[in-house]
C-alpha cells in the first residue's frame, strides 16, 4: 500500500469529502491525471467530468463533478468544484430531465432562432450527459 494523503473536495455548499487517501484522478483542461503522496504542488483548472478516490479496499469511488480547480500543496490536496456527488447518489431521472430541458432549449435556440444562452444551455447538457454516464458506469 502506498503512502496516503488528505484529500478535502470542496462545494459552495459543503465539504463533499474529507479523508486520507492513497490516490485521486481528476479530469482537468489538459486531461485526466493522477495524484499521488508527494505529488508536485500544482494549480489546474477542472473540466465537468470525474473525481475517482481510491478507498482502503483499492477500489475507486467515482464522484460527479462540475467545473473548478485542484490545489495540489505540500499539506494536501483541495478540489474546489460548483457540485460534486457520488455516482452511486445520482438521481438518474433528475439527470435525463435536465438533459431535456437542456436539448430543448437549443432546439429552440436552432429552430426557431429564440434568444436563448447557448453557452449556459450546452453546459447543462454536458453536466446532465456525465451525470447519466457515470450513474451508468457506477
Amino acid at each position: 500500500m502506498g503512502k496516503k494523503f488528505n484529500l478535502e473536495v470542496v462545494t459552495p455548499d459543503r465539504i463533499f469529502f474529507g479523508d486520507e487517501t492513497e490516490m485521486a484522478i481528476v479530469r482537468t483542461t489538459e486531461g485526466d491525471f493522477g495524484i499521488l503522496h508527494d505529488h508536485e504542488p500544482l494549480v489546474a483548472p477542472l473540466r465537468i467530468g470525474s473525481i475517482r478516490v481510491k478507498q482502503d479496499n483499492g477500489a475507486f469511488r467515482w464522484a460527479a463533478c462540475t467545473e473548478g480547480f485542484v490545489i495540489v500543496n505540500d499539506e494536501k490536496v483541495t478540489i474546489i468544484t460548483d457540485s460534486a456527488e457520488w455516482a452511486d447518489e445520482i438521481d438518474l431521472e433528475r439527470a435525463q430531465k435536465a438533459k431535456e430541458r437542456a436539448e430543448h432549449r437549443l432546439h429552440i435556440h436552432k429552430v426557431e432562432n429564440k434568444d436563448v444562452d447557448v453557452a449556459r444551455a450546452k453546459a447543462a447538457l454536458e453536466r446532465a450527459i456525465n451525470r447519466m454516464r457515470l450513474y451508468e458506469n457506477k
